[in-house]
């Protein structure tokens, strides 16, 4: 397996070897090598590898599976900790194959099709069973329940008051601002066509005179 823009092309094979050694050792090893070639990969396309979980956060639709990913990572940390770690070789198989995966998903120049877009989007984020779209639902009744609450309440009347308050402000400046920059943006064009009108009446009136 060829990593893109890698000079040293044998990186992956290190990965290889280690399995074929079939030994716990090579198989820990093989994992955490793969590991380093995988945050090798992220830096050589400009992500931040300070944290892996925030990239699998923030980009997470890039990826065939995120789930497999997110084990992977965790397993290998878990070796790394750990200096008895019990390791097999369907343990060792699958965290390498999820690390190339999310390789191959990371270095691919190909764009994907709106339909791939879609399900990755779904199966990362929108369906149920991701915890992004758990912490949306529950944010989002207990956004609902707190106002409820607050509504029942004096003091919660007065916290309502305040933010709609605020909201009221912000957004009255955030119009003001919309506005006057679509008025700066109407001058300039009316300015620009004048002076273009200008533009082509001087060089007609030359063009008559020559």
């Amino acid at each position: 397996m060829r990593v893109i823009n890698q000079k040293n092309e044998n990186l992956w094979e290190e990965v290889e070897h280690s399995l074929e050694e079939h030994s716990p050792s090579g198989y820990k090893m093989a994992c955490v090598e793969a590991g380093k070639v995988f945050k090798h990969v992220l830096k050589n396309k400009g992500y931040p590898v300070g944290d892996i979980n925030q990239i699998i956060t923030l980009f997470g639709w890039k990826l065939t599976d995120k789930e497999g990913l997110k084990k992977a990572i965790k397993k290998t940390e878990q070796i790394k900790e750990t200096f008895d770690y019990q390791m097999t070789s369907f343990e060792a198989e699958d965290i390498v194959e999820a690390y190339k995966q999310a390789i191959q998903d990371f270095s691919s120049a190909k764009a994907l099709s709106w339909q791939r877009r879609f399900a990755l989007l779904w199966q990362n984020y929108l369906s149920l069973k991701t915890s992004f779209a758990k912490k949306v639902l529950f944010g989002f009744f207990g956004f609902f329940l707190v106002v409820k609450l607050l509504a029942k309440t004096s003091i919660g009347h007065s916290v309502v008051k305040f933010f709609v308050g605020l909201a009221d402000l912000i957004y009255s400046w955030f119009i003001f601002l919309a506005v006057l920059f679509l008025v700066a943006i109407i001058f300039v064009i009316i300015i620009f066509a004048y002076l273009e009108k200008k533009k082509t009446r001087i060089k007609s009136l030359d063009e008559k005179r020559s």
